[in-house]
Protein backbone atom coordinates (compact mmCIF):
# COMPACT_ATOMS: atom_id res chain seq x y z
CA UNK A 1 0.00 0.00 0.00
CA UNK A 2 0.78 3.77 -0.77
CA UNK A 3 2.66 6.05 1.74
CA UNK A 4 -0.45 8.04 0.68
CA UNK A 5 -3.14 5.46 1.05
CA UNK A 6 -2.05 4.61 4.22
CA UNK A 7 -2.38 7.94 5.12
CA UNK A 8 -5.85 8.11 3.91
CA UNK A 9 -6.55 5.25 6.00
CA UNK A 10 -4.98 6.27 8.89
CA UNK A 11 -7.26 9.53 8.74
CA UNK A 12 -10.54 7.38 8.40
CA UNK A 13 -9.70 5.45 11.65
CA UNK A 14 -9.25 8.47 13.49
CA UNK A 15 -12.53 9.88 12.25
CA UNK A 16 -14.25 6.94 12.69
CA UNK A 17 -12.45 6.10 16.31
CA UNK A 18 -13.89 10.02 17.09
CA UNK A 19 -17.45 9.40 15.98
CA UNK A 20 -17.37 6.33 18.21
CA UNK A 21 -16.32 8.30 21.18
CA UNK A 22 -18.55 10.66 20.82
CA UNK A 23 -21.49 8.22 20.51
CA UNK A 24 -20.65 5.53 23.43
CA UNK A 25 -19.94 8.57 25.62
CA UNK A 26 -23.01 10.03 25.19
CA UNK A 27 -24.70 6.59 25.62
CA UNK A 28 -23.05 6.03 28.46
CA UNK A 29 -23.90 9.48 30.38
CA UNK A 30 -27.46 8.77 29.39
CA UNK A 31 -27.41 5.36 31.47
CA UNK A 32 -25.74 6.15 33.78
CA UNK A 33 -27.10 10.11 34.37
CA UNK A 34 -30.29 9.67 32.55
CA UNK A 35 -32.02 13.52 32.23
CA UNK A 36 -36.00 13.53 33.87
CA UNK A 37 -37.96 16.58 33.17
CA UNK A 38 -36.74 19.47 31.17
CA UNK A 39 -33.59 19.38 29.93
CA UNK A 40 -31.52 22.76 30.77
CA UNK A 41 -27.89 23.09 30.23
CA UNK A 42 -24.82 21.87 27.99
CA UNK A 43 -25.14 18.66 30.27
CA UNK A 44 -28.69 17.78 30.31
CA UNK A 45 -28.40 18.43 26.94
CA UNK A 46 -25.10 15.89 26.78
CA UNK A 47 -26.88 13.16 28.52
CA UNK A 48 -30.01 14.17 27.58
CA UNK A 49 -30.27 11.52 24.42
CA UNK A 50 -31.92 8.04 23.74
CA UNK A 51 -29.62 5.72 24.30
CA UNK A 52 -31.09 2.62 22.96
CA UNK A 53 -30.90 4.44 19.11
CA UNK A 54 -26.99 5.08 19.98
CA UNK A 55 -26.50 1.23 19.89
CA UNK A 56 -26.53 -0.25 15.92
CA UNK A 57 -24.47 3.34 15.43
CA UNK A 58 -21.96 1.90 18.36
CA UNK A 59 -21.53 -1.91 17.01
CA UNK A 60 -21.40 0.35 13.08
CA UNK A 61 -18.76 2.50 14.15
CA UNK A 62 -16.65 -0.32 16.29
CA UNK A 63 -16.43 -3.14 13.54
CA UNK A 64 -15.27 0.34 11.19
CA UNK A 65 -12.76 1.17 13.00
CA UNK A 66 -11.27 -2.09 13.58
CA UNK A 67 -11.47 -3.10 10.01
CA UNK A 68 -9.49 0.55 8.86
CA UNK A 69 -7.35 -0.17 11.78
CA UNK A 70 -6.70 -3.71 10.84
CA UNK A 71 -5.77 -2.36 7.51
CA UNK A 72 -3.40 -0.17 8.30
CA UNK A 73 -1.97 -2.96 10.67
CA UNK A 74 0.26 -4.04 8.15
CA UNK A 75 2.09 -0.71 7.15
CA UNK A 76 2.50 -0.26 10.65
CA UNK A 77 3.92 -3.06 11.60
CA UNK A 78 6.63 -3.41 9.72
CA UNK A 79 7.21 0.31 9.16
CA UNK A 80 6.36 2.80 12.18
CA UNK A 81 6.50 -0.45 15.03
CA UNK A 82 9.67 -2.27 13.22
CA UNK A 83 12.00 0.20 12.46
CA UNK A 84 11.61 3.00 14.97
CA UNK A 85 8.98 1.64 18.42
CA UNK A 86 10.92 -1.61 18.96
CA UNK A 87 14.40 -0.37 18.39
CA UNK A 88 13.67 3.43 20.23
CA UNK A 89 10.76 3.58 22.14
CA UNK A 90 9.46 0.27 24.16
CA UNK A 91 6.90 1.60 26.34
CA UNK A 92 4.73 2.69 23.15
CA UNK A 93 4.89 -1.05 21.96
CA UNK A 94 4.15 -2.43 25.08
CA UNK A 95 0.76 0.60 25.24
CA UNK A 96 -0.03 -0.35 21.19
CA UNK A 97 -0.12 -4.21 22.52
CA UNK A 98 -2.34 -3.30 25.58
CA UNK A 99 -4.65 -1.27 23.07
CA UNK A 100 -4.59 -4.42 20.70
CA UNK A 101 -6.03 -6.87 23.49
CA UNK A 102 -8.50 -4.04 23.75
CA UNK A 103 -9.79 -3.87 20.97
CA UNK A 104 -10.32 -7.41 21.09
CA UNK A 105 -11.76 -7.66 24.22
CA UNK A 106 -14.59 -5.24 22.88
CA UNK A 107 -15.30 -6.84 19.58
CA UNK A 108 -15.76 -10.10 21.63
CA UNK A 109 -18.45 -8.30 24.02
CA UNK A 110 -20.33 -6.58 20.95
CA UNK A 111 -22.86 -9.45 20.89
CA UNK A 112 -23.88 -9.36 24.48
CA UNK A 113 -23.45 -5.49 24.01
CA UNK A 114 -25.95 -5.64 20.86
CA UNK A 115 -27.94 -8.21 23.09
CA UNK A 116 -28.59 -5.79 26.49
CA UNK A 117 -29.68 -3.14 24.29
CA UNK A 118 -32.16 -5.08 22.50
CA UNK A 119 -33.89 -6.02 26.08
CA UNK A 120 -35.75 -2.99 27.69
CA UNK A 121 -35.02 -5.01 31.31
CA UNK A 122 -31.80 -5.32 31.53
CA UNK A 123 -30.64 -2.02 33.00
CA UNK A 124 -27.84 -2.96 34.95
CA UNK A 125 -26.47 -4.75 31.86
CA UNK A 126 -26.57 -1.82 29.89
CA UNK A 127 -25.11 0.32 31.95
CA UNK A 128 -21.91 -1.93 32.95
CA UNK A 129 -21.17 -3.53 29.09
CA UNK A 130 -21.59 0.32 27.99
CA UNK A 131 -18.65 1.34 30.44
CA UNK A 132 -16.73 -1.52 29.44
CA UNK A 133 -17.10 0.19 25.79
CA UNK A 134 -16.76 2.99 26.47
CA UNK A 135 -13.37 2.71 28.69
CA UNK A 136 -11.93 0.53 25.99
CA UNK A 137 -13.12 2.92 22.70
CA UNK A 138 -11.79 5.87 24.87
CA UNK A 139 -8.50 4.23 26.21
CA UNK A 140 -8.11 2.91 22.61
CA UNK A 141 -8.75 6.40 21.50
CA UNK A 142 -5.58 8.06 23.42
CA UNK A 143 -3.24 5.00 22.94
CA UNK A 144 -3.65 5.36 19.08
CA UNK A 145 -2.59 9.11 19.27
CA UNK A 146 0.09 8.83 21.59
CA UNK A 147 1.51 5.97 19.49
CA UNK A 148 0.99 7.88 16.23
CA UNK A 149 2.44 11.13 17.56
CA UNK A 150 5.55 9.34 19.61
CA UNK A 151 8.12 10.68 17.16
CA UNK A 152 7.19 13.92 18.00
CA UNK A 153 7.24 13.32 21.94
Amino acid sequence: MSYVATVVVLVLHGVSAMLLIGAVTHQALAVWAPVHGVHEGWWSALRGVHAQRYATAVVVLFLATMALGAIDYVPFRIGAREQYLDVHVHWATGLFEIKEHTAALVLALLPAYWAVWRNVEAVRGRRSITTLLAFGAWWNFVVGHIVNNVRGL
